[in-house]
């Protein structure tokens, strides 16, 4: 059976972990925590020597980097599905074409929610001018989703949820953490509501969730 190393908090892991529910495809959950070390293991060392979340084990294959995980299970399985379809080039390239963008651009949410959150846990100073900084550009992310991604469309890439969206989501979910506000975006809120409340999507945010919950309990994406 399929290996699936993850780190709960890790948005890349719960997005990795949503597709492979949505597609129902078997798998054991391998869960490891970032903030203990346990990345670092000489265990999980052997198996990623890079020592970053999520990899997943396909018996003697290990395959890194959640948007290479999810495409690896679609292709190598052959499965249909709208999430990446194999037999549409152009909206694969279209669902790519976010996903590139994804890496210098969305993922930057992380930031923000490390300085906001995570620093002052550990002590570390926050410079105000890199706080601000990180501000101005997950704001300009937001905008861009509000006016060009998401502009005269359910989804990212069109009228069906993908990969992107998946991705997205999980990456920008984690401000709720930090009370960011997401009504400002009201395109993008609404998009983020879609798409959070599939099932599985739902799901694999749970232990997120409870952070959310002692973060921020009046999240408008709590049940």
């Amino acid at each position: 059976m399929i290996k699936l190393y993850i780190d709960w908090i890790s948005q890349p892991s719960r997005a990795v972990k949503a597709v492979l529910d949505i597609l129902k495809v078997p798998h054991e959950v391998k869960a490891l925590k970032i903030q203990f070390d346990e990345h670092k293991s000489p265990e999980f060392t052997a198996i990623h020597p890079l020592q970053q979340l999520p990899v997943l084990q396909d018996g003697d294959f290990t395959v890194a980097e959640s948007h290479n995980i999810m495409k690896y299970i679609i292709k190598q399985r052959n499965i249909s599905t709208n999430l990446y379809p194999l037999s549409d080039i152009r909206q694969q390239t279209r669902i790519d074409q976010y996903l590139d963008y994804h890496h210098t651009n969305t993922r930057k949410c992380l930031h923000l929610y490390h300085s906001v959150l995570i620093s002052p846990l550990k002590g570390e100073k926050v410079i105000p001018e890199v706080l601000e900084k990180e501000k101005q550009d997950v704001a300009k992310v937001f905008s861009y989703f509000e006016n060009n991604w998401l502009k005269g469309r359910n989804y990212i890439c069109g009228d069906q949820v993908t990969l992107a969206d998946i991705s997205a989501c999980s990456e920008m979910l984690q401000l709720d953490m930090i009370k960011f506000d997401f009504q400002k975006y009201p395109i993008t809120n609404a998009w983020l509501n879609r798409v959070i409340r599939i099932p599985e999507v739902y799901q694999a945010h749970n232990v997120a969730f409870k952070v959310i919950k002692k973060q921020n309990p009046s999240s408008q994406f709590l049940k």
